[in-house]
């Protein structure tokens, strides 16, 4: 007779079985060897009992990949990441501007755009020798939400609007106009469905697959400052805002003491961010 799974509450408030094989791919995907995610995955299974969280679960797991791997458990935390950068001090969209901006793009960020009906402010506008993207930003600071959809009739009625406007017409010179919601969340199959049906583009978490931003901030190492672990205060995200430091990688090159000063902390914070950075950054452990 097969052993009855442990029931765990997901962030949405609905129960479900806990996965030994979740919990593994979970680990594999940030880079521990199948080894290490079967150690793992078997001292989470331990714990778990019915009721527990898969917050807990996460938890759980960030605590045992340190012990294993800082650089894999930063990895790991690289969702909770994403969430820390907004609304305030590193808005969302900065950071996908930087991503953007490291792809080739040329950047503009925040722009009011005239539609053909009535003026919008747009969160991105990116471009290249082929396309002119409009770029909406769809951020969530809470676990487990998906973009909806509503959500996506909404944003399809903006980029109708703006694709006729004078603005952007003037400004495409040739290129193709492609309008995309970018979020740090997954979406609905619904919505996928919806925007594909209408020819327009969605960039989340993992989709589309292989191109999600999971994927392309692993592949080319565009971590967010708030990956650091000792990255923690509103004083501190608010200097290093001010200086439009928003990328992991920056912190590499920094003269400790320099910093320290200019921001107003200690030295050893810095010390200890740049110690962090390095571990990030380190092609194995």
């Amino acid at each position: 007779m097969a052993k009855k799974q442990n029931q765990v509450i997901k962030s949405t408030g609905e129960k479900a079985d806990f996965s030994w094989n979740k919990v593994s791919r979970s680990t594999r995907r940030v880079g521990a060897t199948k080894e290490t995610a079967g150690r793992i995955a078997d001292c989470v299974e331990k714990d778990v009992h019915d009721g527990t969280t898969t917050l807990e679960i996460w938890e759980r797991i960030k605590q045992l990949l340190e012990q294993e791997s800082p650089r894999l458990a930063m990895k790991f935390d690289l969702p909770r990441a994403m969430r820390r950068l907004g609304p305030t001090g590193f808005p969302f969209e900065k950071y996908i501007a930087a991503i953007l901006k490291h792809q080739g793009y040329q950047i503009e960020v925040g722009k009011w755009v005239r539609g053909k009906c009535v003026r919008h402010e747009v969160d991105i506008l990116a471009s290249n020798n082929d396309f002119y993207y409009i770029g909406e930003c769809k951020y969530h600071n809470r676990r487990g939400l998906k973009i909806d959809l509503p959500t996506t009739l909404h944003y399809s009625a903006r980029f109708l609007d703006l694709e006729q406007g004078s603005d952007v017409l003037g400004k495409v010179k040739g290129r193709k106009i492609k309008t995309v919601l970018i979020t740090n969340t997954q979406f609905t199959t619904q919505a996928i469905k919806y925007f594909k049906c209408v020819g327009k583009d969605l960039w989340g978490w993992r989709y589309p697959s292989g191109q999600g931003l999971q994927a392309i901030i692993d592949r080319e190492k565009l971590y967010p400052i708030t990956i650091l672990p000792s990255f923690k205060g509103t004083r501190l995200k608010q200097a290093f805002s001010r200086q439009g430091k928003i990328m992991a990688k920056d912190v590499l090159t920094m003269d400790a003491k320099k910093v320290a000063h200019q921001l107003g902390c200690s030295s050893s914070l810095i010390v200890s961010l740049i110690e962090e950075a390095n571990q990030l950054f380190k092609i194995k452990d």
